[in-house]
Parts: C-alpha cells; structure tokens; sequence
C-alpha cells in the first residue's frame, strides 16, 4: 500500500508529460485533482484582425479616397415617412344611372383613355321608355296647337300643350337622357330604340373602376364607371402631431419613388387623429407627367421641418458594414483609417446628419466603399 501511494504522484506526472506531448495540457492540483485548462494562447499576429491600415498620398489618389471633417452646423429639416398614392378624387368621377336598368353595351373597358362625352355604357329601362313614350305624345300635342295657332286655341289649351312637353322633357333630362339625344327623339317623332340610355365620360381621363357586366341589372345610383384624370396624384402620409403642426396646406413637400424625387404641395391636414397609430393624415398633391405614379403604390413623402443643429459629413461618407450598420472611416493621427459605426439620424441635400462622431473628428469622405473592401477586412468598427 506505501508503495502504490509513492508511485501514483509518478504516475500523473508522467501521464501529464504524455498529454502535452500529445497537444493537450492540463495541470495537476496538488490534491491529485486535474484543475481548469489555462485559457489559449493569443493567435500569432499575422492572424489577428487589423485595427487599421495606412495609405500613402498615392494610393489615396489612386483609390479616390478623401479626408473631411465632420463638422456641427443647421440642417434644414425634413422627415420622411411612407404614403400611398392614390387617385386626386377632386379630379375624379364616378358614372352611375340616375335609374334601374339593365347593361346592354360596354364602350369603354379598364385603363381606356377617354374624352368628356364619349359613351361608355348603353343601358335598358322600361322607366325610360315610358317616358320617351309621353315626351312624343306631349310633343306631338305641342305641334298640333302651334299649327291651328294661338288666335283660335284657347288659352288654357295652350298653356297645357306647353307646359306639358317641357315637363316630358324635363322628365327625360332627369332621368339621364342627354339633352342632344331629348332634341334627337323629339326631331325624329318616333321610337326608334325606345327604353334605351347611354351613359357618358363627365370628363377626360382614364377608366380606372368597371364593376359590371354586360347583361347585370344595375340599381339606381350604382357606379358603373370611374373616371380619373392622371395629370395628378394624392399621396396621403401621416405625421406625430408635433410634426404636422409645422406643415401647412401649400408647403413644399417631394415624393420618393422609382429613384426620383417629384416635387409636391401640401393640399390638406386631415383633422382626425389615427386612434391607433395616434398620427395625422398629411395630403399630398404631385404632378404626374408619364404616368409614373398609379394608385395603390406605395412611396416615400418627405415633408420640410424646422431646421436643427447636427454634426454632418458627406452621405457619401458613410458606407455600411457586413452587419448591415451606418459606418465611416476615422482617420487616426498616425494615418490609421478605423472604422467607426454611427447612427444616421436625417439625410438632406447630399449631406448626412450622424450620432457617435464628434465635431472635427477627421473621416474619408469618398473612396469608402474601397476602404471596407479592402483596408477593413475583418475589422469590427469601434462603438461609442
């Protein structure tokens, strides 16, 4: 029993000599217990990530890479939020029949361009008809009293023939007979296609709604049509309260969309609050020459603020890392470029507005992209 204990502290050692040997290492306690493996050794330099990288004056050149300052100065205002595009309603109109009937004929299909006047839809009505009907008789009535001549017809039958065929016709405008087809009917004095109206473009524009079919019977008031004039878009955004407080109906806005910029005006604020986003509705007007803004498409709305003090550098100065954060490049007095994550807070008229830079500090302003690609691989910017 002396012996195995006097051979058993041999026995770890040489075991431990063994593991070193064999790539691992672990210590001995005095106790005979293995204790905690000592943290790994420091990768040799080479292999660690640089902190920075210096360029001569040539290179700079060659890369396009310049130096600025950032710098603390009034940024003008402007906050950009997501709107919607939608048809200006102002300039809109919607077809319907004053009248039930039934759709007999479409002239015009989605997306058509038409012009004020042209048909779009021909309908059936028994209404109609019966008051084409009474609008020839009391014509007809009309021209036999004018013949025999106002001398001879007694007052009072006179003034019924008149009085009735323009309440006939009257009724026919109502019920939405244009009035070139009432003196069309009263011309020819005969149904030709009794019962039957056509309904008319109000205006010039584009169809953009035709819920019907040929062969649908259709309620009085029912909108078969809409009609919109491209020429212009509402963009309808919402703003905190704090925000639109500063707007005002007729300031200068500008839509984002398709990589352009269109200048826009502030039509309306709408007064409701949202009850859940608890922001208001901001109304946009925007010309659209091309067409290249169509209902239903969401874009950007940037609206002008007051102006604020910021410390800026070019936004080309700023480039992103591969986690996807705002980063530029400081320029250390020894030459160093260390990326550096920053928080951009606005973007206006090329320059942007950063948190976590301060005044002065010196920073690329241009070669950035080539600075990440190539001075910074593998470097993590420093956070303040």
């Amino acid at each position: 029993m002396k012996m195995i204990r006097r051979l058993l502290p041999l026995s770890l050692a040489a075991l431990a000599g063994a593991a070193v040997a064999g790539g691992l290492a672990f210590a001995v306690a005095p106790s005979g217990e293995p204790a905690a493996p000592p943290a790994p050794a420091a990768p040799p330099a080479a292999l660690q990530p640089a902190a920075g990288q210096t360029l001569s004056d040539a290179q700079r050149a060659a890369a396009g890479v310049t130096i600025g300052t950032a710098e603390r100065r009034a940024l003008a205002g402007r906050e950009t939020v997501p709107g919607l595009v939608q048809a200006n309603a102002y300039r809109s109109a919607l077809v319907s029949s004053r009248i039930a009937g039934v759709v007999q004929q479409r002239h015009a299909t989605l997306g058509q361009t038409v012009r004020a006047g042209q048909p779009l839809a021909t309908l059936f009505s028994p209404e109609i008809a019966e008051a084409q009907a009474a609008f020839l008789l009391a014509e007809q009535e009309w021209r036999r009293v004018r013949e025999i001549g106002r001398d001879i017809v007694a007052g009072r039958r006179w003034a019924e023939a008149e009085i009735g065929r323009e309440a006939a016709r009257a009724r026919l405008t109502t019920l939405g007979l244009p009035a070139g087809q009432v003196e069309a009917l009263a011309r020819a004095g005969r149904l030709a296609s009794p019962g039957l109206l056509t309904l008319a473009a109000p205006q010039a524009g584009i169809v953009t709604a035709d819920a019907f079919r040929v062969g649908e019977r259709v309620e009085a008031g029912h909108p078969l049509f809409e009609v919109s004039d491209p020429a212009t878009m509402w963009v309808e955004a919402r703003l905190p309260p704090a925000l639109a407080a500063s707007a005002a109906p007729g300031a200068q806005a500008w839509v984002l969309a398709g990589g352009e910029r269109l200048p826009a005006e502030i039509r309306q604020i709408l007064p409701a609050l949202d009850e859940q986003t608890r922001t208001l509705g901001l109304r946009l007007e925007v010309a659209n020459p091309g067409r290249r803004l169509t209902p239903g498409q969401f874009v950007q709305a940037e609206i002008a603020a007051p102006p604020r003090e910021a410390v800026v550098v070019p936004a080309g100065a700023v480039g992103r890392d591969g986690d996807g954060h705002d980063t530029v490049f400081v320029v250390e007095t020894d030459g160093r470029f260390i990326p550096r994550a920053v928080t951009v807070s606005a973007a206006v008229d090329g320059l942007a507005a950063v948190e976590g830079l301060a005044p002065g500090t010196r920073i690329a302003t241009a070669g950035v992209f080539l600075l990440q690609s190539e001075l910074a691989k593998g470097a993590a910017p420093d956070r303040p």
